[in-house]
Formats: structure tokens, C-alpha cells, sequence
């Protein structure tokens, strides 16, 4: 999906200059590696409003002013371009006017992030808060994000590199009245209300919602669309409620990405999906992640680009975004992605719940125990409509935190990476199937059980991968080169003044590099044998002797993107050069 600019303003609009200032950020949002094209961007500017749409792919609709980014279940007869019309199901982004309005509508999981800002003469939302920096052409560092890009690797719940920025929230609507220029947000929160079933029948209704969803983007041209296969439950699902639904069409094509190495273990992700893909009778493509020839200063920048530093996750795009790239000079529209939210991991309490879901604080991890104190970092706290509720079962609120953290904060973020060059869909996350999923019991949630049993009962007998297909983070980190590169910007002036020396001088002292060897076999062996070990007895560990910590190479580059995201951030409020 292209990158969508919008803006409202109480005053009338300079026609000509809003529209070079909407094609430079147009221009300024188009990764460095693939061709930019000034036909691709779409502008238009009226009087009060105007909204720009960087590589426009063909995947949106429009009506007159209003946009609808993303995908639709529900047909072409919806009214999704009027404030106040409907409010439809699919993976989507609606920027909606009229004379009176204008509404930014969400998803039930919010599968794209929607930022905006708002004052006294100006409203401007984006799926880039790259883009409304450049567009102010100003920036205001939120530091309330810093503990949370320590103990989570993102940005955390609802918060914005920029303090004047908010995000919409999973189903959620706000509406600007142009006439009084008050905006009001409303949010329909998660609630999981067991429906008492057989679990015969939560399986056969669960069924059912997935192939309804399935059967919706049925319509689509398979020849521009890709489904990342791995060898686990989702994606797997995917393909066979398609096979079972529709037929395989004849241009699919699954793709799946790794190690070079990993197509030939057995047991792995990548292997397990070739195998898969050849026994329903799919073509399959393999692409691999190793590290890119390309000097290490080119990929980690690319990677602080096209996610705007929400996330840490990098073993899958050490590759330098080239397999997004050759997607997009495919012509490819977009990716049919597997991400769910039928339940997940065991828990045993309060603390593993948060770091399940990538949701611990720094109180949660032994070597962030008192960071915030020694070091006089913001305070951390998970927001008021995040907190266990008291009727909530840990599993319940888990599952809640799911998809009122997780999906709209980490898997949204890595979902904004693939948007700098192709569409996504994720049949698995419609509100038919979100909504079901929320009335099934606890037990047939954890470790997605009833999910797993419908994949199973209409799944070739391929085994299930054991093993994944990209490299480790860890050892991602430890590479000489990045290692290296982490270090000198850690270490220099500009982040010392940002975060201070002594914190600078905790960080330094647990990062290690792949050359330190000492206690290798020590910490292989304790990894060996955390492996073997049941989740319920690692959380009874957890809870009772142990915290856990976070490895001080990935603490260092999260601190790095902390760095860095503030310098970019500072650098495009100034950046009008095409």
C-alpha cells in the first residue's frame, strides 16, 4: 500500500504551493532503492482540503475527496466514502468528507496505522508520521517513547515520535467538525465473552467465518497478489481454505523468505513450505535474507526508512529490502499475509502476559529493573484501558492485549515496512473472524488450539515447521560490521546529549561482539536446555527465580534507533529538496 498524506485546514489552501509541498514529501517517502516515478504520486488540493498519495499501486478507491486505502469483504455496494456511513469490514484506512466533516475510520485491528495532528488552524492524518513532520516542517520529540523502545523494541502503546501525534486506535473513528474545528474519537474496545458451545460447534462456526472471509477476496487478480507461505498454522491456512473455498487459482504464486541454507533443513520453515506448496500444487519461490553485499550503513538505513523506527525487528530484512524490491518491479500489487489473532501463548501471570505479547515494561526484565530511576528516563506505565480488568482471566485479558496491543503496535509496524512497496491483505484479521474468535473459551484459544485442529483437519499431512527460517537477532547483532556501526553511533556526541553519558556507558557495557567468545559454550548450553523446556515451566521460572533479560546487543539497537529516529525526525521537519 502506498503511503496516504491528508490534510484539512480552516484556511483556504494555496493551490500550486500545496501541491509541489504534497509531491517533494511524495518524493521524500519512496525508498532508495527502487526507481521513483512522479506519475505514481497523486495530489489534489481544493480550497479547505487537499491529500497526497505517494506510489499510488491501483489499490486504492476514491470518491471525490474521500480515500479508501486497503480492501474491503464486503462488496463494492458499501457506503464507505460519507462521515457517518458505514463502517465495513476489511483491512483497511478511511480518510472520509463532506461539507460538514471529515472521518478517519480504522479497521477492527487497525492493520494500517493512522497518526494525526490537530490545532487551532490545521488537522493532517497520515499512514507516515514521516510525512506530517515533513508537511509541518517542524518536530517535537515525544521522550515518552524511550522505555518503551527499551523493554519492547517499539514504540509502545499508542504513542508517536512526535508527542503531538496520536494514533487511531483498532475500530475506531474520529470525526473533525469542520464548522467548530472540535474533533471527538470513538473506540469500540475488545471484550472476550465466552459463548457457551460444543466445541464441535465453535470449530464449525469459526470454520465458517474464516471461508467467508476467504470467499470475499476470491475477486481478486491472484496474478498481482503473492501468500508468504511458512510452515506453520496461518499462512498454511490460508492456502488451504483457498484451495477448499475457490480452487488454487491458477496464477497464485507462494513465496517464502529466509536463510539461504534453511530450504534444504528439514524441519524448517522453508523447507516445510516448498514441501507444502509442491503437495497442493502451487508454484513456490524462495528468497533468501542472508546479509546484503550492500555496506551494513545502506540496509539499517533502509530499514529506519521504510518502518519509521516503530520496531526492532531486523533478521528478516537484512536482505536490504530486496525482496520487497523485486516485488515491486513485478509489478506485484500486494502480499496475502497470515496474520491472526486466535489466541495465544500459555501464561501464569501478570508479567508473563505483558512480555507474551511484547508488552513488558522495564520493570519486567532484570537488566531494566531500575533504568528508569538511575538513569531519570520517563516514566512507563501501561495505559488505564490496557490493565487487566477485573473479571478478566489472564488467558482473557492475554488474548485482549493481543488485539489491542499487539496487532494495532508490533504487527502493524512490520506491516508498514512491506507499504513502502506493495499492498497487503489479511483475510485472518476481518471483524467476522475477530468477532467469533473473541466468543470461543480460553482453553480452545491458548496456543490457538482451535484454530490448529481447523488447519489440521483440511491440511496435507506435511509436518508443521520446528524451526525458523531466518537468522537469529542476536546474532544478527553481533556481526563485526553492524556491531561496529551500532557502536559508533551509540558513542557519539549527539547521543550522548539526547540520552546522556552515563546511561551511553551502560548500554556500551552489555553489548558483545561475534568475536567475544568467552562464555559462548556457557550460553549455548543454557539456551539448549531453555528450548527443551515446556512454556509453563519457563513461566513458572520466570515468575518465581528469574526475570527475564533483554540481550544488551538488542538493547543497543534499540537505543541506536532511538538515535537515529530523532536525528531523521529533526532533519525531514527541514527537508523541502526534491
Amino acid at each position: 500500500m502506498s503511503k496516504v498524506l491528508y490534510v484539512c485546514s480552516r484556511n483556504k489552501l494555496h493551490d500550486t504551493s500545496i501541491k509541489d509541498k504534497l509531491r517533494r514529501i511524495c518524493v521524500n517517502l519512496v525508498p532508495d532503492n527502487i526507481e521513483p516515478d512522479p506519475k505514481k504520486h497523486t495530489v489534489f488540493v481544493t480550497d479547505n482540503v487537499a491529500y497526497a498519495i505517494c506510489m499510488d499501486k491501483g489499490a486504492f478507491d476514491t470518491n471525490e475527496l474521500s480515500l479508501l486505502a486497503g480492501t474491503l469483504f464486503e462488496g463494492d455496494s458499501i457506503n464507505w466514502s460519507e462521515p457517518r456511513g458505514s463502517y465495513p469490514d476489511g483491512n483497511y484506512a478511511l480518510f472520509r468528507v463532506n461539507q460538514d466533516e471529515v472521518e478517519i475510520v480504522s479497521d477492527c485491528a487497525a492493520t494500517r496505522t493512522v497518526w494525526y495532528y490537530h490545532d487551532d488552524e490545521l488537522f493532517v492524518a497520515s499512514t507516515s508520521q514521516l510525512a506530517i513532520v515533513m508537511y509541518l516542517e517542524s518536530f517535537s520529540f515525544n521522550d515518552a517513547t524511550i522505555p518503551w523502545l527499551l523493554s519492547t523494541g517499539s514504540l509502545g502503546p499508542n504513542l508517536s515520535w512526535d508527542k503531538r501525534f496520536r494514533r487511531l486506535q483498532p475500530d475506531s473513528s474520529l470525526l473533525l467538525d469542520r464548522k467548530d474545528w472540535h474533533i471527538s474519537v470513538q473506540s469500540n474496545q475488545a471484550f472476550f465473552r465466552e459463548v457457551k458451545r460444543q466445541p464441535e460447534e465453535h470449530q464449525k462456526q469459526l470454520t465458517d467465518a474464516i471461508g467467508q472471509t476467504i470467499m470475499s477476496i476470491s475477486a481478486i487478480d491472484f496474478k498481482h497478489w503473492v501468500l508468504p507461505l511458512s510452515g506453520g498454522y496461518d499462512s498454511r491456512g490460508i492456502l488451504c481454505f483457498l484451495k477448499k473455498i475457490i480452487g488454487i487459482p491458477d496464477s497464485l504464486k507462494a513465496v517464502t523468505w529466509g536463510l539461504e541454507e534453511s530450504v534444504h533443513e528439514e524441519g524448517n520453515d522453508a523447507k516445510v513450505a516448498k514441501d507444502l506448496a509442491r503437495t497442493i500444487g502451487v508454484p513456490h519461490g524462495f528468497y533468501h535474507t542472508d546479509i546484503s553485499s550492500e555496506p551494513i550503513e545502506a540496509i539499517i538505513e533502509r530499514f529506519l526508512f521504510c518502518s519509521e523506527g516503530r520496531i526492532d525487528h531486523i533478521a528478516g530484512y537484512m536482505d536490504g529490502m530486496d525482496i520487497w524490491k523485486r516485488f515491486h518491479d513485478e509489478k506485484i500489487t500486494g502480499v496475502i499475509r497470515g496474520d491472526e489473532g486466535f489466541g495465544w501463548v500459555p501464561v501464569s501471570s501478570k508479567m508473563t502476559v505483558r512480555t507474551s505479547v511484547g508488552c513488558g515494561l522495564c520493570s519486567d526484565f532484570k537488566n531494566l529493573t531500575h533504568i528508569i530511576d538511575e538513569f531519570k528516563l520517563p516514566a512507563q506505565e501501561l495505559p488505564n484501558d490496557l490493565q487487566k480488568r477485573d473479571e478478566e482471566t489472564l488467558d482473557s485479558w492475554r488474548d485482549r492485549l493481543y488485539h489491542s496491543y499487539r496487532l494495532p503496535t508490533i504487527l502493524s509496524a512490520l506491516s508498514d515496512i512491506k507499504f513502502s512497496y506493495v499492498d497487503q491483505i489479511n483475510p485472518l484479521l476481518s471483524r467476522t473472524v475477530i468477532n467469533y474468535v473473541r466468543s470461543v473459551p480460553d482453553n480452545l484459544r491458548t496456543d490457538k488450539l482451535l484454530f490448529r485442529r481447523i488447519v489440521e483437519s483440511i491440511s496435507p499431512n506435511v509436518p508443521f515447521a520446528t524451526k525458523g527460517a531466518n537468522a537469529s537477532p542476536v546474532e544478527i547483532l553481533k556481526n563485526k560490521k553492524l556491531y561496529d556501526l551500532l557502536r559508533l553511533e551509540i558513542n557519539s556526541r549527539y547521543s550522548a546529549d539526547l540520552l546522556g553519558r552515563d546511561f551511553i556507558e551502560f548500554i556500551n557495557r552489555g553489548m558483545e561482539s561475534e568475536q567475544a567468545n568467552s562464555g559462548k559454550k556457557k550460553r549455548s548450553i543454557k539456551s539448549l536446555i531453555s528450548s527443551m523446556l515446556p512454556k509453563s515451566i519457563k513461566n513458572i521460572m520466570r515468575d518465581t527465580v528469574a526475570k527475564p533479560t533483554v540481550h544488551g546487543n538488542i538493547l543497543a539497537f534499540r537505543v541506536f534507533i532511538i538515535v537515529k529516529m530523532h536525528k531523521k525526525l529533526t532533519e525531514y521537519s527541514t527537508k523541502r529538496s526534491s
